[in-house]
């Protein structure tokens, strides 16, 4: 693989993961929904989650509480509709990331199936 066609590969990946957040930032009436500001956020909510995962007891609910302050401070909306756009964001994810593994793994039973692959 050529670094133009990694390279490509990087750009959509990152796209395909900010565009659910700026869908669910404008579904939620955020004040920011931005390229940028959307994947800072992303940033800055994964780096909370992660700390948010090391409570003992509530890490999970610790870690959810944490990314929706991220997407509220940096997004511009309040902590509830930053619940629910982080709510969203999961939900968008897990439907983008089942619609490409449909893509490709359709592509590849075909490719299989035709013969393409031996």
């Amino acid at each position: 693989m050529t670094f133009g066609a990694a390279a490509v590969i990087v750009l959509v990946a990152v796209a395909l993961i900010i565009w659910p957040v700026q869908i669910a930032a404008k579904l939620v009436g955020a004040r920011h929904s931005g390229l940028l500001r959307c994947l800072l956020a992303l940033i800055v909510s994964n780096v909370l989650h992660g700390i948010g995962l090391t409570v003992p007891v509530a890490g999970s609910l610790v870690a959810f509480l944490l990314s929706a302050v991220a997407f509220a401070v940096l997004l511009g909306t309040g902590f509830l509709r930053a619940i629910v756009l982080a709510v969203l964001q999961m939900v968008l994810f897990f439907v983008v990331a089942a619609a490409i593994a449909v893509f490709f793994g359709g592509a590849l039973g075909i490719a299989v199936l035709s013969g393409a692959g031996a």
